[in-house]
């Protein structure tokens, strides 16, 4: 299903205004993929036979409900200005764009961190000159096509993080994943009204009193394995930042928001929610995290 969909043009689905119509589609495409982790090398690609050519975007499946197959309906639309970036440059280089974009949008399927060697090795065949056109011009189209902006982090590594706000109230992230967002949340609160750093044993004892056990071998009946999604699964997606610091000749972990917290977590949701857990008290009312928030905002 996924190589199907990589011989599509990127640039036919320019013409999805950044709507609905846009999130419908990458969620549509991307759960066609949903057992692929990996980009096939160039020679698969393009070896492309009259019958891949010709196939429709709308023969991705037909379990989808018809409201998906109607907003493909509306990729045949080009438009010819946003379609610049592509227009400008060879067509290896526009084809290595195309396999770029769709690596990274499923590599975030997971919210995996991707290195720039990866990418080299994995989507650009080794062509290692060609990284940072290619890169920008992907920047270019996640943004424009798809909502999505290309975070680049320390040590040449990626994340992408999603500039537009879920209003929809038929696009519904899956259980887990709820549950998951709402332990993070929480932790992230903990952190920020800490001065923005905690402790291990500090945060252990938050959700401790909380009913939340965080014991190696425990799986909470909500949230699962709290103590493995919080040192292993949102460090590794970068919402946490782990820490060890060397105190009095002896080491203590501690906790940070991480590169992707801060793109898609408010510090002002944070305390706006302290707020309404006391009732309304004024968020200044905190003035150490109300400076702090007032700071992140003017930088």
């Amino acid at each position: 299903m996924l190589v199907r969909w990589i011989k599509k043009p990127i640039s036919t689905y320019i013409g999805l205004s950044r709507n609905k119509h846009r999130l419908q589609l990458i969620r549509y495409l991307l759960s066609s993929s949903q057992n692929c982790r990996t980009i096939p090398r160039q020679k698969s690609l393009s070896q492309s036979t009259d019958k891949g050519q010709n196939t429709s975007i709308n023969s991705l499946s037909l379990s989808h409900p018809s409201t998906s197959a109607s907003i493909l309906e509306q990729t045949s639309y080009v438009n010819s200005q946003n379609c610049s970036d592509l227009m400008n440059t060879s067509e290896e280089e526009r084809q290595l764009v195309n396999r770029t974009v769709r690596y990274l949008l499923t590599s975030d399927r997971s919210k995996q961190v991707i290195s720039k060697t990866r990418i080299i090795k994995n989507v650009l065949d080794s062509r290692g000159k060609q990284f940072l056109c290619v890169m920008n011009k992907a920047k270019s189209l996640l943004s424009k096509i798809f909502g999505y902006q290309l975070v680049e982090l320390e040590n040449n590594k990626y994340i992408l993080v999603n500039e537009i706000e879920n209003t929809l109230p038929h696009i519904h992230p899956i259980a887990i994943e709820v549950r998951q967002r709402v332990l993070l949340f929480i932790v992230l609160v903990h952190i920020f009204m800490h001065q923005q750093s905690c402790t291990e044993d500090s945060l252990w004892d938050f959700l401790t009193n909380l009913g939340i056990s965080c014991s190696d071998n425990h799986c909470h009946a909500y949230f699962g394995h709290v103590k493995q999604l919080i040192t292993q699964v949102f460090v590794a997606q970068k919402y946490l930042d782990k820490i060890v610091v060397e105190k009095n000749n002896s080491t203590e972990i501690e906790f940070k928001w991480g590169s992707r917290a801060e793109h898609e977590f408010s510090r002002r949701t944070a305390l706006e929610f302290i707020s309404r857990v006391y009732h309304g008290r004024p968020i200044n009312s905190w003035p150490l995290q109300y400076n702090a928030l007032t700071a992140h905002k003017l930088n």
